[in-house]
């Protein structure tokens, strides 16, 4: 199922009804498009995407030789990507609150419980305490290795889009910069930025998780 800001930015952003701004307002809905839960404009994007990536799919069964990164890769691996990098800022604040807690847990074991604290003790006793904050440590332990997983899998992502301008844009869009203001940034219109910007989300997606798409494919 896609998101709705992926509707929201390449549907509502797009369409002559909203009133685009501060207030980002559905003439049609009569409401913020936010608030908008279902709309035909949705449905008719979302049947465009999948007939396009099915008739890509055909295309290069037919032709034989299509490459991978001019294919529109699976609705799911195209929405992952994109979160991913929406998320890229926040991925990188949260890698470092972890490191941060792992470093002052370690040293906060030890002053608490002392050099012996891994040692086996009774049942409600010190060991309980100390068993509990180990699970904890390796919780956030797997999690800061997916987090630097996923990074790793960005940045190595961004070095494959050969064309400067989706390469601007997808630097700007990890920076956190707002979609309008990259537009007026690269200097063009806001259908074309959307253009740019789908087609550098799904060289993304593919250098991402092509291997994935085609073994699911």
């Amino acid at each position: 199922m896609i998101s709705k800001d992926v509707f929201m930015e390449a549907v509502c952003e797009v369409c002559p009804a909203t009133c685009w701004g501060k207030k980002s307002h559905c003439q049609v809905h009569d409401k913020h498009v936010g608030k908008i839960d279902s709309c035909p404009e949705w449905d008719k994007y979302m049947g465009d995407q999948k007939a396009k990536g099915q008739q890509k799919t055909v295309s290069a069964r037919k032709e034989g030789f299509a490459r991978p990164s001019e294919q529109a890769p699976s609705v799911d691996f195209l929405q992952k990507a994109e979160e991913e990098i929406r998320d890229y800022n926040y991925m990188q604040i949260e890698i470092v609150r972890i490191q941060r807690f792992l470093r002052e847990a370690g040293e906060g074991m030890v002053a608490q419980y002392g050099l012996d604290s891994g040692m086996p003790k009774g049942k409600g006793t010190t060991g309980d305490r100390t068993h509990a904050e180990v699970a904890r440590r390796e919780r956030k332990w797997k999690r800061l290795q997916n987090l630097q997983d996923k990074i790793e899998r960005i940045n190595k992502a961004v070095e494959t889009i050969p064309g400067e301008q989706e390469r601007l844009v997808v630097e700007a869009l990890l920076d956190g910069d707002k979609n309008n203001l990259i537009a007026k940034e690269i200097g063009v219109s806001r259908q074309r930025y959307y253009e740019i910007k789908r087609s550098a989300v799904m060289k993304m997606a593919w250098a991402m998780y092509g291997d994935q798409a085609q073994q699911t494919g």
